[in-house]
């Protein structure tokens, strides 16, 4: 592997003084997609923002909550979805907005500002750091991914207003701070070791790309390396296995914010795919031959697997840039049949951001 050699040297450069760390990348490339997929935008009106969100009360919505959480109460989620309309309303227009603004040849400088214009009106309300139930901490996390992902592809627009952009990023400074906290605390609880654990990781991560922060970059692949100790010979994650007849379903959940570690750690010279004999491939392995089958899945939990929701292609997103690094059929099969796939948590258009030519 070249990334430990490479991060040595960088490091022995740095202790010498004689190096300066660069800017952190991306794990997208916003000029070399709209080269390969750009088309004329001949409109954008950009919709007043909607009420900034605060705090963050939510109720759960499993009826067995704390005995494997698959069970799904239909009056509590109709409640829950309800509730989050509002911060889901914002983060998808964010994300829509950011992605036409990739799309656009040549850019619509318009899009950018309205992103800008819509995250500053938030940001100025302190939005989504007010009070938090255990249910609101989930939301306050994924969140932080759809608003960094969004920001990061119009923020080097020259149309951006500075003081909109501090503000901005003063806002994101405070929420990775209380992400990173919060999952840095209560180590004992499940929901700071499982899927929850890596959903932070990587919506710090996406955040320290915007703020330039390589403490909150690292805490970020210590997630992901965390996630990549527990993955079994067999493929499996055993906390996501205590889930019985959504295992299957929080597998593929777990794997996408990994893939997206993944690929911020090779933008930036580090080979977290290879780490570990490359033991992420074998969960993926796993899960994607259960998507065909998941007979593995129910004779390891004794249960049918269901999804919350159905098998869609926002479920399957992360398979776009992981197809591009690794093509194979296995995948290839689930990206022709659901693309563009989108995941705002991800970056949205994923096909967009990642997509690859694929056989004919």
């Amino acid at each position: 592997m070249y990334a430990l050699p490479l991060t040595v040297a960088i490091l022995s450069l740095a202790s010498a003084g004689a190096y300066s760390a660069p800017r952190l990348s991306p794990p997208f490339d916003i000029q070399e997609r709209r080269a390969a997929f750009g088309a004329p935008v001949t409109r954008f009106d950009c919709p007043t923002p909607p009420p900034p969100v605060r705090s963050l009360l939510f109720k759960g919505f499993y009826a067995d909550a704390g005995q494997g959480s698959s069970i799904i109460d239909a009056k509590a989620k109709q409640d829950y979805d309800e509730a989050v309309r509002p911060i889901s309303r914002f983060e998808k227009s964010i994300s829509e907005f950011s992605d036409l603004y990739v799309r656009g040849l040549p850019p619509r400088a318009e899009a950018a500002r309205c992103v800008q214009d819509w995250l500053f009106s938030w940001a100025k309300a302190d939005a989504l750091l007010g009070k938090a139930s255990r249910q609101g901490g989930f939301v306050r996390k994924w969140s932080l991914a759809a608003v960094a992902t969004s920001y990061l592809k119009v923020r080097d627009d020259p149309i951006l207003k500075t003081e909109k952009k501090a503000g901005v990023e003063r806002w994101m400074v405070r929420w990775a701070s209380v992400v990173k906290n919060d999952y840095s605390t209560g180590l004992n609880r499940e929901s700071r070791r499982n899927n929850h654990l890596y959903w932070a990781a990587w919506s710090v991560t996406a955040a320290s790309v915007v703020l330039n922060d390589r403490k909150l970059f690292e805490w970020g692949i210590e997630g992901y390396r965390s996630a990549l100790g527990q993955i079994q010979e067999d493929g499996t994650l055993p906390l996501e296995l205590k889930r019985k007849s959504k295992a299957l379903h929080y597998h593929v959940f777990s794997i996408a914010p990994l893939v997206l570690i993944a690929e911020s750690g090779l933008r930036n010279a580090i080979d977290l795919y290879g780490e570990k004999d490359g033991v992420l491939h074998q969960l993926i392995r796993r899960s994607v031959e259960a998507l065909n089958s998941p007979d593995f899945f129910r004779h390891k939990t004794g249960r049918s697997q269901d999804w919350v929701g159905d098998l869609s292609g926002d479920k399957l997103a992360w398979m776009e840039p992981y197809y591009a690094r690794f093509p194979n059929a296995a995948i290839e099969k689930w990206v022709r049949r659901f693309r563009p796939l989108n995941n705002r948590y991800l970056g949205g258009d994923m096909t967009l951001l990642y997509g690859a030519a694929m056989p004919p």
